[in-house]
C-alpha cells in the first residue's frame, strides 16, 4: 500500500493506520521514495480507504518484549500471548530484525549441494528458525 506526503520516515519503521471506525492496524515500511512510502500491512487491507484514514509512523522498528515468563507460553506472529494466560510484563525490549548480513563474508559451497529447511508455523506468520545443511567434497552431513 502506498502512503504519500510523509516526512522523516525510514525503512523498516512501524506505522499505525487508524480507520474512520477507530480501528487501528499495524504496518511496516518496505520502501521509501522521497515523501512516498510503501507499507506492508500485518492484517488484510479490507475496509481501508486512505482518503479517510490516518497514518502515524512510530519512529521505531518491530520490537519484542522479553522475559523469563515467556517460557512455555504460546504467541502469535506479533509476540502477543494466545494461550489464555496473562499478558507478559517485559524485562526488556529487543529489536527482532537483527544485524544486516555482509554478503562479502558469505562462504559459497564449491562442490556439493545446499539444503535449506524452515520450521515453525506459516499460519501465524512466524518462523521459529531455518536449518541450513551443506555438503561439499571435503565434508559430510
Amino acid at each position: 500500500m502506498m502512503v504519500k506526503g510523509v516526512e522523516g520516515v525510514t525503512f523498516d519503521e512501524l506505522g499505525e493506520i487508524e480507520l474512520a471506525s477507530g480501528e487501528k492496524r499495524r504496518c511496516k515500511v518496505l520502501e521509501v521514495d522521497g515523501d512516498n512510502v510503501v507499507v506492508q500491512l500485518y492484517k488484510n487491507a479490507a475496509g481501508i480507504n486512505l482518503s479517510n484514514s490516518k497514518v502515524r509512523f512510530l519512529g521505531r522498528t518491530m520490537e519484542l518484549g522479553v522475559s523469563g515468563d515467556m517460557l512455555g507460553r504460546v504467541f502469535d506472529g506479533l509476540g502477543r500471548p494466545i494461550d489464555d494466560g496473562p499478558e507478559i510484563l517485559p524485562e526488556e525490549r529487543r529489536d527482532i530484525n537483527g544485524l544486516p548480513m555482509n554478503p562479502a563474508a558469505r562462504v559459497y559451497p564449491e562442490d556439493g549441494y545446499l539444503l535449506c529447511a524452515e520450521y515453525g508455523s506459516r499460519e501465524s506468520g512466524f518462523l521459529s528458525g531455518v536449518v541450513i545443511l551443506m555438503e561439499t567434497k571435503d565434508s559430510k552431513l
